[in-house]
């Protein structure tokens, strides 16, 4: 479907008279292959193909959106206020300054298969998450459960069949912690903490990729590299049901070929960046339809493109182990000779430079913040770890995946380095999964990467690079860091909290196993079609809130 909006739908010229300020960067158009099926109600470009849909295994953003509009958890999140809200649970509360939580869960409860849903369908999938040959990255945000040994999970969760620290008494499900979680709430509306189907549960080979769901949405079919097509789920637990029927989370890697789908009326959300280049053209043309909105004396329509903070940060990984990066010299001169200024500024969309972690979207955190480029400060650092003027230091490799973005960032790394430091740096495009893979084997030099925050808090920044996280995928360990975290985990106020997560991203930054570059802002491409969607820093959608309606004739 076109958007029909003046000057670029309907009887008028059509979104193909604005192009001549877009296409100048397109170079070719490129659509659904014919042999596709027909598209759903709603179409989603989705960015790479997706990896795994077990809400325990993903860990990628496009997995995510898929597996949100698969699952539901305990709660979800409002799409405006970003607070937990009764989803599977009818009602939910905290108790001992967050070590006790209780859940009333909804009669009635069913999967998409007609079967019901219950509560031992929490409390077992939770033991599913908990166990070690699980292998989900997500694991230890289950750990502080009272009575737990996270050094002994197999065993204990072998030796008995309940599930220490949590209770459950008919509908009412209580869960005890060790120390205070406060964001558990929150954490229950993300896709790891959700309930799934005994089948995926047992890993049926007879039941591989089509496991029942409990979100707004069943899967459907998946054809790989192209699309995943979900269907509404007949026993969501919410009324009214879904209003599209169908939903297509198509594979599309390229920002190009996302925005000329876009534009072409093929989709009706680009949930990933849209391409540099286009952002000052897009901006302008969302300029265009406000002005004639109020011309025609229209109430202006929803935004299409209008970026806003995200609660993310662009970063790249340093593989600590690896010589010449496990020197911290190296590392700050690295960082030293970085212009993120320069930086931001050329990738545009408003992404502010990252001189942190953490984005500074919490009111009472005041993220520490790394030093700002110093050319001849780096220079020395690299002289006084043995590379004066870059002599003899061995060629190092970045790894970054497919992206027109990524390949735009890692080029003026590697010009910014070679320039200040005279340091060779070869840059290698990759496949996600091959890089992922990459990281979690430590088989890198410096590595693209990226963090999206799981709940509002800077926690879910720095848990990241404990010693033991799966997460890290870095090789740096620092015990002072983890004490910290430790202590602000114990801490029930949260101001002293928030002073002892300041100093671990303190010693975070100053150690430097990542380079923070910029901070992200939303930059999805959302049609004014579209009802329903509410721009956030978190990303987060209500799948089942959305639909489409037509756009009223001029």
């Amino acid at each position: 479907m076109l958007p029909d909006m003046d000057g670029f739908g309907g009887n008028g010229p059509g979104w193909k008279a604005y192009l001549p300020a877009l296409a100048w960067f397109a170079v070719v158009f490129i659509g659904i292959p014919a042999c596709s099926p027909p598209p759903a109600e709603l179409v989603v470009a989705n960015g790479p193909d997706v990896q795994i849909l077990d809400p325990q295994k993903a860990t990628s953003a496009p997995d995510g959106r898929v597996l949100h509009a698969l699952f539901c958890g305990l709660t979800q999140l409002n799409p405006e206020s970003l607070k937990p809200e009764p989803a599977l649970a009818e009602a939910f509360g905290q108790e001992r300054g967050g070590r006790g939580w209780w859940f009333q869960l909804r009669p009635n409860l069913r999967w998409s298969d007609g079967r019901p849903l219950t509560g031992e369908d929490v409390v077992a999938s939770w033991r599913r998450l908990l166990h070690p040959k699980t292998g989900a990255a997500y694991r230890n945000w289950l750990f502080p459960l009272e009575g737990l040994d996270p050094n002994n999970l197999a065993q204990q969760l072998e030796q008995r069949q309940d599930l220490p620290g949590v209770h459950l008494d008919g509908l009412r499900l209580e869960v005890r912690f060790s120390i205070p979680v406060p964001a558990f709430a929150e954490m229950c509306a993300y896709h790891a903490l959700m309930p799934v189907p005994p089948s995926l549960r047992q890993d049926s080979p007879s039941t591989q990729g089509s496991w029942p769901s409990s979100g707004p949405y069943q899967l459907q079919r998946r054809v790989i590299r192209d699309r995943i097509r979900l269907s509404a789920n007949p026993y969501y637990w919410r009324a009214p049901k879904p209003e599209a029927k169908s939903l297509d989370f198509l594979t599309v890697e390229s920002q190009f070929t996302a925005l000329n789908l876009f534009l072409a009326g093929e989709v009706h959300l680009v949930a990933t960046d849209v391409p540099a280049l286009a952002v000052p053209a897009l901006l302008e043309r969302e300029e265009v339809l406000r002005r004639q909105a109020r011309e025609h004396g229209r109430q202006p329509r929803t935004a299409e493109f209008d970026p806003v903070p995200y609660w993310a940060c662009y970063f790249y990984r340093i593989n600590v182990t690896r010589t010449p990066l496990q020197d911290r010299k190296v590392r700050q001169a690295l960082n030293l000779a970085v212009d993120r200024k320069a930086l931001a500024a050329m990738v545009g969309a408003r992404r502010p430079p990252a001189y942190s972690l953490v984005p500074p979207l919490i009111p009472d955190y005041q993220p520490p913040e790394l030093p700002r480029r110093n050319p001849e400060k780096a220079r020395q650092l690299l002289a006084e770890a043995g590379f004066p003027k870059g002599e003899n230091f061995p060629p190092i490799e970045l790894l970054y995946n497919s992206a027109e973005i990524h390949r735009d960032v890692a080029e003026s790394l590697q010009a910014q380095w070679q320039e200040v430091l005279g340091i060779e740096v070869r840059l290698y495009n990759q496949e996600w999964k091959v890089v992922l893979d990459a990281q979690n084997r430590l088989q890198y030099d410096l590595s693209r990467s990226s963090w999206i925050g799981d709940y509002l808090d800077p926690s879910t920044f720095l848990e990241v690079f404990r010693s033991d996280s799966p997460h890290n995928r870095c090789g740096w360990e620092d015990p002072e860091y983890d004490r910290l975290l430790d202590q602000a985990q114990l801490c029930e106020q949260r101001q002293p909290r928030l002073a002892l997560l300041q100093q671990a991203e303190q010693r975070l930054l100053q150690y430097g196993p990542i380079l923070p570059l910029f901070y992200y802002t939303t930059l999805e491409l959302v049609s004014s079609d579209l009802r329903g969607y509410v721009r956030n820093p978190r990303g987060y959608v209500d799948w089942a809130a959305l639909s489409l309606a037509k756009s009223e004739e001029p």
